[in-house]
């Protein structure tokens, strides 16, 4: 995704700022996109760059669509992140040294892609956690289902194999 800043650096734009909307697609493989998750739909991106006497900034609204599995039961997922990011666009020189790198984006033939960015964003506010409910009871270790979704291994009370000589001295102090 490639934005041409060529009309605000040369002052063509009578404001001092323009807004763009874009798309940031093809990124289901993803390298750092971790292998459970998906984005099945391009990456919304709007927002706008400032320009205030040579130092711009841009900021955008990211939106971005996932699908996955719950943690403990492996039910699929949809869900959305939807932040603002901020960054400062530059091209070099004097004042740039003491920013931080992750906060800079470098204007290159006019213009600045910030796809690695994005991506780099979405990916952090990605949740750690994915539960399809907050009181999601998980899988059964015995048989696998979902517990309460036709599991009955709960009702059978089973005896660990080592505590079974006890069981046996209460049903014979029982009698």
């Amino acid at each position: 995704m490639r934005l041409d800043l060529t009309q605000l650096m040369n002052k063509r734009i009578p404001s001092l700022s323009f807004g763009f909307s874009l798309t940031l697609g093809d990124v289901e493989d993803a390298p750092q996109l971790p292998d459970d998750i998906s984005l099945p739909a391009p990456i919304q991106v709007s927002g706008s760059v400032i320009d205030n006497d040579g130092y711009m900034a841009l900021r955008v609204h990211v939106s971005a669509d996932y699908t996955t599995v719950c943690d403990r039961c492996l039910a699929p997922l949809k869900g959305t992140v939807s932040f603002p990011l901020k960054r400062i666009v530059t091209t070099g020189g004097a004042g740039t040294e003491n920013m931080d790198e992750d906060d800079i984006v470098w204007v290159k033939d006019g213009g600045i892609n910030f796809d690695r960015e994005i991506l780099e964003a979405v990916i952090l506010e990605l949740p750690v956690y994915h539960l399809c409910s907050d009181d999601c009871p998980g899988l059964c270790d015995t048989c696998g289902k979902k517990i309460g979704d036709g599991c009955t291994c709960g009702e059978k009370k089973e005896i660990d194999p080592r505590m079974e000589i006890f069981q046996k001295l209460l049903d014979k102090m029982d009698k």
